[in-house]
């Protein structure tokens, strides 16, 4: 009996021990980042998230701790990581892109706040509905790309685009394209995917459309994450593919319309800042960044014998 009583004894003090670290842990001042995945244009929104942040003050050396979760372009990863950090009560949860900000969104169900980055569309994504919940959005310029493209390419006919079904923010990216590409009379041929795996059925489909004259892209971080692959099928095949960030035109894009993704990223962090200060989060409330740029790269403009048009302002990239 005596035997029993010690082992019941050690079993309860064991079990009060684990309660009590986990009590112990303090994640207040823990200040988690899902990233959705590893692209320049991401990468560059975390670089300057961290930038504003240190531009307000908050870094390790008053008690903070960043914690970056990168969930590879797959949305259950973006919810365990969420959760995780709901489990933890970290003190904010930053989120770039959409699928990370709505899987955090979701997991912390308002009880922590939610900053995201590089929405494109918050309304369409059903971010501005939820509490506790603001950030950035990274309006791509529709109008800005078709005339670019047609700058390019003036007897353009066919514009070819690839989304992920998985992004709320793509489908309305692809509507206002075709609203402008109708306007000068140019048909968009677009094909969905569920994830990256799927890219190269998409890209056959395209590349073998009858008249198509290019590629461009939607600030789609499932589709630009897999455009290494979209750049080697589209060359083969003599079909120029138009960024939608610089990044983009750096890594082998003919051109596109940018937006300086660092200086969104700064702009996020300092609106983390004054969250962590105390600034209550309006219901609804998100930041627009649509001032852009349109960007070229020479090397891919001579590889398709096309010429730098000189009507619109072009920076070159490369």
């Amino acid at each position: 009996m005596k035997k029993i009583l010690i082992i019941t004894l050690l079993v309860l003090c064991l079990v009060t021990s684990v309660f009590l670290c986990t009590a112990c842990n303090d994640y207040s001042k823990t200040i988690g980042i899902i990233q959705f995945g590893n692209h320049e244009s991401l990468n560059n929104c975390y670089d300057g998230i961290i930038i504003g942040l240190e531009e307000a003050g908050i870094n390790k050396d008053n008690g903070y701790t960043i914690d970056l979760q990168v969930s590879s372009f797959d949305s259950s990863i973006s919810a365990a990581q969420a959760q995780s950090f709901a489990n933890k009560n970290v003190g904010l949860v930053a989120a770039i892109a959409t699928p990370s900000a709505l899987a955090a969104a979701g997991a912390v169900k308002g009880d922590i706040p939610v900053v995201y980055c590089a929405v494109s569309d918050p309304i369409s994504a059903g971010l501005t509905e939820m509490e506790n919940v603001t950030g950035s959005s990274d309006l791509l310029d529709c109008e800005g790309q078709v005339q670019l493209i047609k700058s390019f390419i003036p007897t353009v006919d066919k514009i070819g685009i690839i989304y992920c079904t998985g992004e709320p923010n793509s489908t309305s990216q692809l509507a206002s394209m075709e609203a402008e590409a109708a306007k000068e009379n140019i048909e968009i041929v677009s094909v969905s995917i569920g994830a990256g795996n799927e890219i190269m059925t998409a890209l056959n489909y395209l590349l073998a459309t009858e008249g198509l004259d290019c590629i461009s892209n939607l600030t789609d971080n499932t589709v630009v994450g897999c455009l290494d692959t979209i750049l080697e099928e589209a060359n083969k095949v003599n079909i120029p593919v138009f960024g939608s960030e610089i990044e983009q035109v750096k890594g082998g894009c003919l051109a596109g319309v940018s937006l300086d993704y660092v200086e969104l990223g700064r702009l996020t962090g300092l609106m983390i800042a004054k969250i962590i200060g105390g600034e209550t989060i309006v219901k609804g409330d998100y930041i627009t960044v649509s001032d852009s740029e349109k960007v070229y790269n020479s090397e891919v403009a001579a590889s398709f014998g096309l010429a730098v048009p000189t009507n619109i302002d072009l920076r070159q990239a490369n």
